[in-house]
């Protein structure tokens, strides 16, 4: 290779070395990679999906009175748990009187037509991400009760032979 060959190639070295194209890639920061979002509101918008409860044509004020009103039925629930005067018995009582006092208010919230179309729309997405349509027992876990004691379990029948 001669010197003036030696140096031509140099410079196109040098040249592509300091293009735009090179330099900003080296600049750029790396990308993020996210497998999933991190939150429901960053799912929502990224897929532009309206919420269900938009969908079913309900309002946001019905939406905001609801998540009021299970909250209110939450603390009655733990109120009545924390109740050391009631035995077991009666708590269930109670809770299941409060539990259906808040059923009542928010079906006066909500059209039987807009609970419908909110399931549809719920049990759909659910299962566009592959889970089950259901959702859980309010928080319930199996096997406890409502305060969280554990409930009995079912004697085993036995074996016929």
């Amino acid at each position: 290779m001669t010197k003036k060959s030696a140096t031509v190639a140099l410079a196109v070295i040098v040249v592509l070395n300091l293009s735009p194209a090179t330099l900003l890639a080296q600049a750029a920061p790396p990308a993020k990679v996210h497998n999933k979002p991190t939150a429901p509101v960053a799912r929502m918008q990224a897929a532009h999906v309206k919420p269900c409860w938009e969908v079913a044509g309900i309002s946001k004020s019905a939406i905001a009175e609801r998540r009021r009103i299970e909250q209110e039925t939450r603390s009655q629930v733990q109120s009545v748990c924390n109740d050391s005067s009631l035995n077991e018995q009666q708590k269930r009582e109670k809770i299941r009187e409060i539990r259906q006092q808040s059923h009542q208010q928010i079906e006066g919230l909500v059209s039987p037509q807009q609970q419908e179309a909110l399931k549809a729309c719920q049990s759909e997405r659910a299962v566009a991400r592959g889970g089950s349509a259901g959702h859980g027992a309010g928080g319930i876990r199996r096997g406890e009760g409502p305060c969280g004691e554990m409930t009995a379990p079912k004697p085993a029948e036995p074996e016929r032979p």
